[in-house]
């Protein structure tokens, strides 16, 4: 559930010495002596110390730095857990949740493992108040805590805090105090519930640390049907968490490291009691490799799910694949790849891995995630997403991981909209795995992701990384079955500035930044920092911490769009003007003109794979925001695969006509767009835009206007309450297609598509005369209503309790009345068949009500405008003596 310490290789002899010898020798010389035995209500189990003392000092129970001051702290009664918190050590502890722990430290305060500095300390240093306390305390909780009780929510909730609380014990029955019963049945009870069915989980590292615990205990209480079932689920948790290739299915790097550490502390579990290493754990040793990758050239894991940048650590990887990136460089050899795909769901490119020319830490470096979310806790909703390196710096961040607390800071962070991916607005997310694939050219490392986790919604990112110019290029495409407002995000350092400028942006700050240039799509950009309603731009760089951002975003609206952003790291110095970007974009293919510091180049990609080729001058493309205006308004033209900062000019011509008229004229962006106008739109003209001789295909823009009144409407009853209105359409559609039909009656509007059908049924349509009306749309205007009058027959219904007492006053309802006319209504008493007649004037909306007294079985009719209604039979129970 969370993060360990930095990685290691499997534990050495003489780190096995040091609990394992003081421990060993303090039981076998009588060191310390223990408190008498307690009564046991049964026998306690047959508890083997050597073998716990074996154990031990493995994972939480090694020697650890800073024993003495956290024994002293717990003695003055202050538990520190890690970075969860701290609460106060009572005398005699409650073990009830407190506010200074966050939700993970609620937990593991129920884990023990922070106490195990009081018996390392005592028995190294012969300290019986340390033991005293220990022993007391794990004895405390073991009777204020059974399965079932108060605290079971965290106590014998999930299985990571039963599992660490099981080596704690492990220890303590290796200890100067392990022969006591108390402390065999407890570690019975621990075997017990780890080993149940029912509390086994096998999803995520949780479940390792459960048959971790489950193992020692075996070992330590001679159990070897829990041993041999404890070490079938490590193998199969091996195979499900770590893949062939060393990555992890978690969706975090931080527990890579830790399964690397965790995995080769259980394979040193099986080597202390004789068993066999199983063939799933030689996927331990890819793991190196794996981290290698996955280290930014500063050292720093990438904050990719639950994961903080912290450093890789450099001691901890003497000798294996991961020793040149935790050194930065000092030591070992240099991974030989710099484009890599990994099963877990990630990719990881770099331009190189050092050099005398460009040393380890100004490298380019830049992860893809494309791993699965659901049921996997650690992993967030990031599909797609990236980061980027360069230069020194951070430049495109994760949101990273924040804390275990849960809420809705929880809920953001783990979400789509904390990351580097498109957002879909108000459309349904599901975390189904994407698809992923990888391709190579010379020069070019492309990755493409296929995300179907939005409703109706298909996004497609290809990232390109050119080498020879050392920018990515990123170009997202989305389809959906109905028209969505979506955005491209992009997270960025929180020291930085954000310049917009048209339609391109550039941090600024110290050291390295970069540019980001919107070739095509995306307009407009903008920029949110540290916002709650709703939550957007964010950062975290630690546990527990978190702090404003800025996010990034360039949105739009449609059914098919389309994003390609050029993004270039700028040395530090270097401006933004030193780039700059062009395109031109389909839906199967897009090229790519770059200008950078070292010279121009030509991008050239498609589904799959892509190119690079010399810069040419691309056809300048235009298209209109609005196909369909209102006449006698005006619309503009944005324009894209422009030459950077050149002139452009839009011109238009009646349709029909022969002579193109200059509009208006401007400058194209960096990134080679521009969105230019205004032009009058006094009748359906063509447009287009002329830039350094080359114009683009027209764009006919069509003026309309409203479309003619509907003919042929008719109304006519068809049912109780209902109403068929149908129409013809317009003989003179305004100039555009229409859109829809809109119609109305009695107060309910009904809406059917133009193409769907030239006549609706209406419900609900009170009894009387009623006018129908109808209107077509088309995409800018609407016709006059079109109306016809219809007289709706009354269908009159009575409702009430259908069995009363005998001598109850009943009130009936009467509906579908002929409004302000008289009902006749009908009370008549089954027995004698006499009938009553009451009369009522229906209201406005032809309802009505009428009271009577009921003394034995009552049929109640209304009849309004010669209909009746059905009959309403009121039945009086007879009474039982």
């Amino acid at each position: 559930m969370t993060p360990g310490r930095p990685a290691v290789r499997p534990v050495r002899a003489r780190t096995r010495l040091g609990v394992l010898a003081a421990l060993c020798v303090a039981l076998t010389a009588g060191a310390l002596s223990g408190a008498p035995a307690e009564a046991a209500p049964a026998p306690a189990p047959h508890l083997n110390q050597v073998a716990a003392a074996s154990q031990c000092p493995i994972g939480l129970g090694r020697p650890q730095k800073g024993s003495a001051a956290k024994a002293r702290a717990l003695m003055a009664g202050r538990a520190q857990i890690n970075e969860y918190g701290w609460f106060h050590l009572a005398a005699n502890p409650s073990w009830k949740p407190v506010s200074t722990l966050d939700s993970s430290g609620k937990g593991y305060m129920h884990s023990l493992h922070y106490l195990l500095p009081l018996l390392r300390r005592g028995v190294k240093t012969g300290n019986k108040d340390f033991i005293d306390r220990f022993y007391f305390l794990i004895h405390d909780w073991y009777r204020d805590n059974k399965p079932g009780g108060a605290s079971s929510r965290y106590a014998w909730g999930p299985p990571i805090y039963e599992g660490f609380r099981s080596l704690v014990l492990v220890c303590a029955a290796a200890g100067p105090r392990g022969t006591a019963p108390w402390l065999a049945r407890a570690l019975k009870k621990q075997g017990e519930m780890a080993a149940s069915s029912a509390r086994y989980e096998g999803i995520n590292n949780a479940s390792l640390h459960q048959q971790m615990g489950l193992y020692a205990v075996a070992v330590t209480l001679g159990r070897p049907a829990w041993r041999r079932l404890a070490k079938q689920r490590i193998d199969t948790l091996a195979a499900r968490l770590i893949h062939e290739d060393g990555s992890d299915e978690e969706g975090a790097l931080t527990y890579a490291q830790n399964d690397y550490r965790w995995f080769n502390q259980a394979a040193e579990r099986f080597r202390r009691a004789g068993d066999s290493i199983p063939p799933e754990f030689a996927r331990i040793a890819a793991i190196p490799a794996f981290l290698a990758q996955a280290t930014r050239p500063d050292g720093r894991i990438e904050a990719l799910g639950d994961s903080s940048p912290t450093l890789l650590g450099a001691r901890s990887w003497d000798g294996t694949s991961a020793e040149w990136a935790a050194t930065g460089g000092a030591s070992g050899v240099a991974p030989s790849a710099t484009f890599s795909s990994y099963a877990g769901g990630y990719v990881f490119g770099r331009s190189g891995w050092g050099s005398e020319s460009r040393p380890l830490v100004d490298q380019t470096y830049y992860s893809v995630r494309a791993g699965q979310g659901s049921g996997i806790p650690h992993a967030h909703d990031d599909a797609g997403a990236l980061t980027l390196y360069s230069y020194g710096s951070p430049l495109l961040l994760d949101t990273g991981q924040w804390k275990y607390v849960y809420g809705s800071t929880r809920s953001f962070v783990v979400s789509r909209a904390a990351h580097n991916a498109v957002l879909v607005d108000g459309a349904t997310r599901t975390r189904p795995r994407p698809q992923l694939s990888t391709a190579q050219a010379p020069g070019l490392d492309m990755t493409t992701v296929v995300d179907t986790g939005y409703s109706g919604v298909t996004l497609t990112r290809t990232i390109a990384y050119d080498r020879v110019d050392d920018v990515v290029l990123v170009w997202d495409r989305l389809t959906s079955v109905k028209q969505v407002r979506a955005s491209q995000q992009w997270g960025l350092g929180r020291d930085r500035g954000v310049t917009l400028d048209q339609d391109t942006a550039h941090t600024t700050g110290e050291g390295a930044n970069v540019s980001m240039f919107f070739t095509s799509g995306g307009a407009p950009l903008d920029v949110g920092r540290g916002d709650k309603k709703p939550w957007r731009g964010w950062n975290s760089i630690a546990y527990g911490e978190l702090a404003p951002a800025p996010s990034l975003r360039a949105t739009q609206k449609g059914m098919s769009l389309s994003w390609l952003t050029v993004i270039a790291p700028r040395k530090p110095g270097v401006p933004g003007s030193a780039f700059s970007a062009t395109s031109s974009v389909s839906s199967t293919n897009a090229s790519v003109v770059l200008r950078t510091p070292t010279g121009s180049q030509q991008v050239n990609l498609d589904a799959t794979s892509g190119s690079l080729s010399p810069a040419t001058t691309l056809t300048p493309t235009a298209s209109a925001p609005a196909p369909i205006v209102l006449a006698g308004s005006t619309t503009s033209l944005r324009g894209t695969g422009l030459v950077p900062g050149a002139g452009v000019t839009l011109e238009s011509m009646p349709a029909g006509g022969t002579t193109w008229t200059a509009i208006s004229s401007g400058v194209a962006g960096r990134a080679g767009t521009i969105d230019l106008g205004p032009a009058p739109m006094s009748a359906t003209s063509d447009l287009r835009l002329v830039s350094g001789g080359a114009a683009s295909a027209p764009v006919r823009v069509i003026a309309a206007v409203a479309p003619q009144p509907l003919a042929g409407v008719t109304a006519s009853p068809t049912g109780p309450g209902e109403v068929t209105v149908s129409w013809q359409p317009p003989a003179d559609t305004g100039g555009a297609p229409l859109t829809r039909y809109a119609v109305r009656i009695d107060g309910k509007r009904v809406v059917v598509a133009a193409d769907a059908a030239t006549s609706v049924v209406v419900s609900g349509v009170h009894a009387g005369d009623e006018v129908a009306k109808v209107r077509a749309f088309n995409a800018v205007a609407m016709s006059a209503w079109a109306s016809i009058g219809v007289a709706v027959p009354p269908y009159p219904s009575v409702t009430g309790p259908t069995k009363v007492r005998k001598g109850t006053t009943v009130r009936v309802k009467l509906a579908g009345l002929l409004p302000g006319q008289v009902a006749d209504v009908a009370v008549k008493t089954v027995k004698s068949g006499a009938v009553k007649l009451r009369h009522r004037t229906a209201t406005k909306n032809g309802t009505a009500t009428v009271r009577f007294l009921v003394r034995s079985t009552t049929r109640v009719s209304a009849t309004s405008g010669g209909i009746t209604s059905a009959v309403l039979r009121i039945g009086v129970p007879t009474r039982k003596r």
